[in-house]
């Protein structure tokens, strides 16, 4: 368990309160036994004047009178006076009656007195019952040594006087104590105070608030210290914004880039992905990071990328398949280097290649059926003019049989030559923005393809209805959107049955205009709606061919309605017809 911390304060406050205190009581302590000492040298160098004293009076008394010289002194200072014979008879006393007093030879201080030394006391006096301080003297008289005089004082006298002292001294003691520990907590506080505002300051600090001030204070070592903290906080802003906007530019990169990005550290945790990596994995790229890569990614390939990219130095490239959104992926792993050329993980970058994939299948497709379709006229006409060449036809309607069949593969030919051409001017065109368009009547615009197709229907003994509301228009370009509902038209009369009607619809809605046609004929399996108007797709090769379709007028339609900014549908169900409409936006150019 650490040690309990305390405030700055508490830790100077008391030890300096300690010394002021212990400071105090050493010196009242020596001043007092100074001034002790001082007190019983004075008393005794009093007593010692006032026994003198004393002798010099005694000199011209009698025996008798000494007693009363000794009261008559005692009276006047306040001391003891006793006058002691050489036998040890007490011979006046300034307090006692001497008659009444015991043989005072053997006092000590009377002692070394009738030997001629001055003598000083302190001892119980039996007489008075007290404790004294005797100071006893010779006392010569006509040079003989005729005794000795003794000043004394009750110790209670000199107790009381320093016990007086003591008290002043106490109270001096206790005011200078009292201002000690002011003037000390007061140093405490101002060495305390501006640190506790730095503290509140770098709080403020790590608080992100690095523009305040630091508060100055009158020593000179906290403003050097509130000095280099400002420094600090100013360098450190500056190194906060330059960071923030080192990495608000790169979260834009990274979120901008159309590729997704994936970094991972050496332990195969996820530190980074962009937006187009959370769409393209379906996860939730906050939740995801720090987590294992193949907690967030369940692709074998993907991992494999990783793990190479990992232990190599070099850039690991390759394709994948993402089966769970049907993507194909380009893939680029390189090695992330650290300070030092240590590394820190790994970066893939995934580049979605499934539109160039379709577009190299759609060419491909693409190839296959042209060379397929123009393969079929062209053997049938080869045949029958190799036939016509080798062999001479006798019979003139067999020659005119060979004949119609080459006009008739001849006509095909040319349809498939044509639409190509058409499809190739719609994308050259809509490309380089060389399509006119102009205020046209969506009402004139319908009434005008139905009577293009009014024969071919009329044929087939099938209706069709115009529904559109008059004086509906907008930016069109009128021969490519007629020939785009032409192709409608058509294929809906083909496929349907003799009888039935076609339904020729336009509607505006909020933001678009939306041309329908609606036919009764057999349907279209679901299967087939999404490669519907792809070039050359047809759902029924046999009846597509005999009803002498060149695969292409779908596919024109698309192109047209994409020329115009808008695309086209299809719905149907089998046995329930089919509803293509063409959707051209109020707002596109």
């Amino acid at each position: 368990m650490g040690k309990k911390k305390k405030l700055l304060i508490w830790q100077i406050y008391p030890s300096y309160l300690i010394i002021a205190l212990f400071s105090i009581a050493a010196v009242g302590w020596f001043s007092s036994e100074m001034f002790r000492d001082f007190h019983y040298k004075h008393t005794e160098s009093e007593l010692k004047s006032a026994a003198y004293m004393a002798v010099d009076r005694l000199q011209t008394v009698s025996e008798s009178e000494i007693d009363g010289v000794c009261k008559s002194l005692g009276a006047s200072s306040g001391y003891r006076f006793t006058v002691v014979f050489p036998s040890g008879k007490v011979v006046g006393d300034s307090e006692t009656n001497p008659e009444k007093m015991d043989d005072h030879g053997n006092r000590p201080e009377f002692q070394q007195a009738l030997n001629g030394y001055v003598s000083v006391k302190k001892r119980f006096s039996k007489t008075v019952q007290m404790d004294l301080l005797y100071v006893a003297v010779p006392f010569i008289k006509d040079t003989k040594n005729a005794g000795s005089v003794r000043a004394s004082l009750s110790l209670a006298q000199i107790d009381e006087s320093l016990e007086t002292m003591w008290r002043r001294l106490f109270w001096l003691g206790l005011v200078v104590a009292c201002i000690a520990a002011l003037a000390t907590m007061l140093v405490a506080r101002k060495i305390s105070q501006p640190l506790d505002r730095i503290r509140k300051v770098a709080e403020s600090f790590g608080q992100g608030h690095l523009q305040q001030e630091m508060p100055s204070s009158d020593v000179v070592e906290i403003d050097v210290l509130a000095d280099a903290m400002g420094k600090m906080a100013t360098q450190l802003n500056e190194r906060i914004h330059t960071v923030t906007r080192q990495r608000d530019e790169q979260s834009a990169l990274f979120s901008c880039m159309v590729e997704a990005v994936l970094a991972v550290d050496p332990e195969k945790r996820i530190i980074k992905l962009n937006k187009t990596a959370e769409t393209l994995f379906q996860v939730d790229g906050a939740a995801s990071i720090g987590r294992d890569v193949a907690e967030v990614i369940r692709n074998a390939d993907i991992l494999a990328v990783i793990e190479t990219a990992l232990e190599t130095t070099d850039v690991v490239e390759g394709e994948i398949f993402l089966s769970q959104n049907d993507r194909y992926l380009q893939t680029h792993g390189t090695v992330l280097h650290g300070e030092n050329e240590s590394r820190i993980g790994a970066l893939i970058v995934l580049n979605d290649i499934t539109s160039l994939r379709k577009m190299e299948m759609m060419r491909r497709d693409f190839v296959a059926n042209v060379s397929h379709e123009l393969k079929t006229p062209i053997t049938s006409i080869r045949g029958f003019v190799d036939t016509l060449i080798d062999r001479p036809v006798e019979e003139k309607e067999d020659q005119q049989r060979f004949i119609e069949i080459i006009r008739k593969q001849t006509i095909r030919l040319q349809a498939i030559v044509d639409d190509l051409m058409v499809l190739s001017n719609l994308e050259h065109e809509a490309g380089k923005n060389e399509i006119e368009f102009q205020n046209g009547q969506i009402d004139d615009l319908l009434e005008n393809a139905v009577n293009i197709c009014r024969d071919i229907a009329d044929a087939k003994n099938i209706s069709l209805e115009i529904s559109c509301a008059p004086g509906m228009h907008w930016e069109i370009n009128m021969p490519l959107l007629e020939q785009a509902i032409v192709n409608l038209i058509d294929n809906a009369v083909k496929y349907s049955e003799p009888g039935t009607h076609v339904e020729i619809s336009a509607i505006q809605a909020e933001k678009e205009i939306v041309i329908d046609v609606c036919d009764e004929g057999p349907g279209i399996p679901k299967e087939h709606l999404s490669r519907l108007f792809e070039r050359f797709y047809r759902v029924d090769k046999s009846r597509s061919h005999k009803l002498g379709g060149t695969g292409l007028g779908l596919a024109i339609v698309k192109h047209i309605a994409i020329a115009h900014g808008g695309h086209v549908t299809v719905d149907s169900q089998m046995g329930g017809g089919c509803r293509f409409s063409i959707h051209l936006p109020l707002i596109w150019r």
